[in-house]
């Protein structure tokens, strides 16, 4: 359920954040005030009527925290719970003596005050040691008090029924702060793994999963291709359409080669309109074989839904990976590959030998 609540695609960090604290406080709320709600009966039942009415108004104060909430402002509502509880807190030790724990309400509402993040950290710290302060007082100036109403053999049971009632609502809050920061830590590294436009692997990460997966396809004696591949007369299109429709273009290529992949499969912007496909489980004439097929798909895909006439191909270079040869070698001759696919034509996939010489060593596939 939490986590399900955090998920909210359409929302940036700040909202999520807003939406956390939102989601804090007025849960917090409602159990409080449901609390102070079953107290006004006890407290006029052990013959504690100034409980009772105090408790009829704290109902007052969290339904008002409430109604404040639903309007938008939470850190005024959170104020308003935070004098309740102090001034409640006093009165029922005043009253009942420090016995019954009504005093440890004071550190849950010391935690909470630091999710108000309308208060600057310097002032949240204040607030909340001041309340630390005040439960330290209390057992200065009440120490003394005992308890004189009904039902005294209980209140060793109240005691720990009101800690562990206090302590509920730090651990849901701190739950909850722990999930947002998972979630924002994978949902950040999302964003520095992923292009911003295609939301393909960009350059920077992706040579971290492809040396990953050529030391297990090593350990494995599996297969594996590299494959580059550039969009055919993209500059002109841009210049002839517009950049905002090139990126249109680019969306729909990603979205062709995204379908296309494995579970096995890498894919990587790696810079303007050349990408990267990385085939696990995959020899040179299986690639070559997939390669092509994705190749003819580019090529009848309608690019741009404004502009139905428009072609758009991509040329391809392939070699697979030699297990003792490293990325940059491989990458160099997959790009002399595509190089030669580009200005043999284009629209076509050029399979790289992978011996030692990039250039000399390049048998031409269309």
């Amino acid at each position: 359920m939490i986590k399900h609540l955090l998920k909210q695609p359409t929302q940036s960090g700040l909202e999520e954040i807003e939406h956390v604290k939102f989601l804090i406080i007025s849960r917090i709320a409602y159990f409080a005030l449901a609390v102070h709600a079953l107290l006004i009966p006890a407290f006029a039942h052990i013959g504690a009527n100034t409980l009772a009415i105090v408790n009829v108004l704290s109902v007052f104060a969290w339904g008002g925290g409430i109604f404040l909430i639903n309007q938008g402002l939470t850190s005024l509502a959170l104020r308003v719970f935070c004098l309740e509880v102090l001034i409640h807190a006093v009165v029922v030790c005043a009253t009942l003596g420090l016995s019954a724990g009504f005093q440890f309400y004071l550190w849950t509402i010391s935690c909470i005050l630091m999710i108000d993040y309308q208060l600057p950290l310097k002032r949240a710290a204040i607030y909340s040691f001041l309340m630390i302060i005040t439960f330290a007082l209390l057992y200065v100036f009440f120490a003394e008090v005992t308890y004189t109403f009904s039902y005294p053999e209980l209140i060793p049971h109240i005691n720990v029924i009101n800690i562990i009632i206090a302590g509920l609502p730090m651990v849901y809050g701190i739950g909850l702060i722990r999930e947002i920061t998972i979630s924002q830590r994978i949902e950040l590294t999302e964003m520095a793994s992923r292009d911003p436009l295609t939301k393909l692997y960009n350059r920077r990460f992706a040579k971290k999963l492809i040396l990953a997966a050529h030391k297990k396809n090593i350990e494995n004696a599996d297969n594996l291709s590299l494959v580059m591949a550039d969009i055919d007369h993209f500059k002109n299109i841009n210049d002839s359409y517009g950049h905002d429709k090139g990126d249109t273009i680019l969306l729909n290529i990603s979205a062709a080669i995204r379908a296309f992949l494995t579970e096995n499969d890498i894919a990587v912007r790696w810079g303007g309109e050349e990408f990267l496909l990385l085939l696990g489980h995959t020899n040179q004439q299986q690639a070559f074989a997939k390669v092509e097929a994705l190749r003819q798909q580019i090529a009848a895909i309608e690019p741009h839904q404004d502009f139905p006439e428009l072609t758009v191909t991509m040329s391809f270079g392939l070699i697979e990976w030699q297990p003792l040869a490293s990325l940059e070698c491989m990458l160099q001759q997959a790009d002399a590959a595509l190089y030669k696919s580009k200005h043999s034509g284009r629209n076509k996939t050029t399979i790289a030998t992978g011996q030692s010489s990039v250039f000399n060593n390049i048998d031409a596939v269309s």
